[in-house]
């Protein structure tokens, strides 16, 4: 699954959990602008079940002695100061349980993705574009 890649098109659109049974806890990008994969990449690396969806993380309560927390050795004192600010953003997290995840493209929220949004975005874009979206967009016809 993608959302927090590198690419134009990653940072385009946004994961907005509603049950968070279709969301990847560490890899998606649904709490804040990084996944916490990366946000948070020593408890990732310690984290037990790496592909665990929030759904069964909320589930499995995600507070200190929570069952969703399985590490694959006790945490040091720096990495508790970490889980901590992790769970700090969890606090207000709550799941709605009648509403599904879905992807949310931010250049155009109400109407959605397009490909003509996209071409739009791209082309009108102030900043000096980049070759390989120039490439993405014009398709060179080859020369014999």
């Amino acid at each position: 699954m993608g959302g927090g890649g590198n690419g134009w098109f990653d940072g385009c659109v946004v994961r907005r959990v509603g049950d968070g049974a279709y969301t990847l806890f560490w890899h998606d990008r649904w709490c804040g602008d990084v996944p916490f994969r990366a946000r948070f990449s020593m408890l990732y690396d310690l984290a037990l079940n790496k592909s665990i969806i929030v759904k069964d993380m909320f589930d499995f309560g995600w507070g200190v002695r929570g069952e969703a927390w399985q590490w694959r050795k006790g945490l040091w004192v720096w990495e508790e100061e970490l889980f901590e600010k992790c769970r700090f953003l969890l606090v207000n997290v709550s799941m709605q349980t009648l509403s599904y995840d879905v992807w949310q493209w931010l250049p155009d929220p109400s109407d959605g993705y397009s490909i003509h949004g996209v071409y739009v975005m791209l082309t009108n874009q102030e900043l000096p574009q980049d070759r390989q979206v120039v490439d993405l967009i014009w398709h060179k016809q080859g020369t014999a």
